[in-house]
Order: C-alpha cells, then sequence, then structure tokens
C-alpha cells in the first residue's frame, strides 16, 4: 500500500539539501543542487610525456590529457604529484590510496605474464 506524501512536503524538500533535486529550463539539474566533485578537465593532445610535463609541470585531480607517441591518456595523480598513464601495474595499483584509485579510470595490468 502507498503512502501519501503531502503537497507542502515536496514543497518544503524541493531543490533543499538532503531533498529533491529539481530541473532548470533546460531540463537539467543546477549545478547548484549538485554534490561538490573535483573538475574534470581535458588539457588536450601532446606528443609525448615529456610535452605533456612541459606544459603541465603540475595539474589537479581529474585532469587528464591523450599523447600520441602511446596512445594512452595520461591522469593527473595527486597522491604521487605526476602525470601517470590510465595503464599502471598491478603492484602500482595495490600501493595507491582508496581516493587515488578511485581518482582515475585505470587500467589495471598484472606483474607477471602468464603463458599456457
Amino acid at each position: 500500500m502507498a503512502s501519501a506524501v503531502s503537497y507542502e512536503y515536496l514543497q518544503s524538500i524541493r531543490g533543499a539539501t538532503g531533498g529533491v533535486a529539481t530541473l532548470g529550463n533546460d531540463g537539467k539539474v543546477p549545478a547548484s543542487q549538485l554534490p561538490p566533485f573535483p573538475p574534470s578537465t581535458y588539457k588536450g593532445v601532446f606528443a609525448t610525456a615529456g610535452d605533456l610535463n612541459t606544459a603541465y609541470p603540475t595539474g589537479n585531480i581529474g585532469e587528464y590529457a591523450y599523447v600520441t607517441a602511446d596512445g594512452m591518456y595520461y591522469y593527473w595523480n595527486d597522491e604521487l604529484a605526476l602525470w601517470v598513464q590510465e595503464e599502471i601495474e598491478e603492484n602500482d595499483y595495490l600501493a595507491l590510496s582508496d581516493a587515488a584509485k578511485a581518482a582515475v579510470p585505470y587500467l589495471v595490468v598484472p606483474n607477471t605474464v602468464i603463458t599456457p
């Protein structure tokens, strides 16, 4: 059996913290009602990882760039204070904090190659 919720109650929680999000005229949830999150900023395409490091010697969580020399995306890692490839060896991945793991979409590569 469904319970009734008053119109007044719904109006009171509309757009409020912990309440129900509203939609703007564009049909999207306004940024003011979204939770805070680190910006995800694309820094562009670079020929080499060295070029990326020269252009951006430091970064912020969520920033990334594409390097054509190896065909990989690189992400800024605050914990390591450097740009890291999307591919990471298993031991290196396991050594990262949970926050660092969550900040980047890593492709984890096994430490040892298994041959049939």
